[in-house]
């Protein structure tokens, strides 16, 4: 009984914190500056890479710093379109860099290998996958294209979290993520459906039914798989939460782990369907 009244804290938490945020957003998809959703965007993307590197590296600060960095360097050359070469070439630094941060201190040094993982991946991880969500808003009708990511992540979020509790019964993945649930999925699935139906109907009529219905399949699924590779990663390390910097969200990765996913498939979506 004692924890009904912290999970309705919760629910209360966060759906202040979106109605707080998500005003900002729509505004600066629609209505904004120009650069006001990619300047966001990189800012959450900071502070996500500020998270990322306090988990797997917390003693490491020369590690820290240069995931911070080297997110911000792979971002850039992301949402930026700038030419391959640029692209291959500073995946060649950055794991050149990687290495080198990792030597001044590898201490414990069982985990040093792991360290140095991260240091390469992380940027990827982040940096790759947030200048997605910045290039997408560049498209035409990228507010719509960026604001339909955002459906498929955090309607699926949402209706997992209420499906969930409310049926949930059968364990999705226990090992790695305790409290989802095989219903809390299939809810899922059916709030992004309803986020692409909306899609369809109203804001984006150029995608058609039958794409929105198998999109928002996919985005949902792709969301809910990030989802656990960001769980993956803080149970490796001991986390419950990445942050606290979100009220009943935890932190920055906590709230966007899904739509870094789910926006690489509007992404794809988009270069091969229009």
């Amino acid at each position: 009984m004692s924890d009904a009244p912290a999970s309705r804290s919760n629910l209360t938490l966060r759906l202040l914190t979106a109605a707080v945020t998500a005003p900002l957003i729509v505004y600066l998809l629609f209505a904004g500056p120009h650069w006001g959703f990619p300047a966001l965007t990189a800012l959450v993307c900071a502070l996500g890479a500020q998270e990322l590197f306090a988990m797997v590296a917390p003693q490491h600060r020369l590690v820290r710093a240069w995931g911070i960095l080297a997110t911000g360097g792979i971002f850039a050359l992301v949402a930026g379109a700038l030419d391959p070469a640029w692209l291959l070439a500073s995946q060649l630094l950055l794991v050149c860099g990687a290495m080198l941060v990792s030597l001044p201190r590898v201490e414990p040094m069982e985990q040093a290998a792991l360290r140095m993982g991260w240091a390469i991946a992380g940027p990827l991880y982040l940096g790759g996958l947030f200048g997605l969500i910045a290039r997408v808003f560049t498209v035409p009708h990228g507010g719509q294209w960026a604001l339909l990511s955002m459906l498929f992540a955090f309607w699926s979020d949402t209706g997992g979290y209420f499906a969930g509790r409310a049926f949930g019964k059968h364990k999705l993945y226990e090992a790695v993520s305790p409290k989802k649930t095989v219903e809390g999925s299939v809810g899922g699935v059916l709030g992004a459906l309803l986020g692409g139906l909306i899609a369809h109907f109203w804001f984006l009529p150029s995608l058609p039914l039958l794409h929105a219905i198998v999109l928002s399949i996919v985005g949902a699924l792709a969301g809910q798989l990030g989802d656990l590779c960001e769980s993956l990663i803080k149970r490796s390390t001991g986390v419950k939460d990445s942050g606290t910097i979100l009220p009943g969200h935890g932190g920055i990765l906590d709230r966007v782990d899904a739509l870094l996913f789910s926006t690489a498939v509007v992404w794809a979506y988009v270069q091969l369907m229009t």
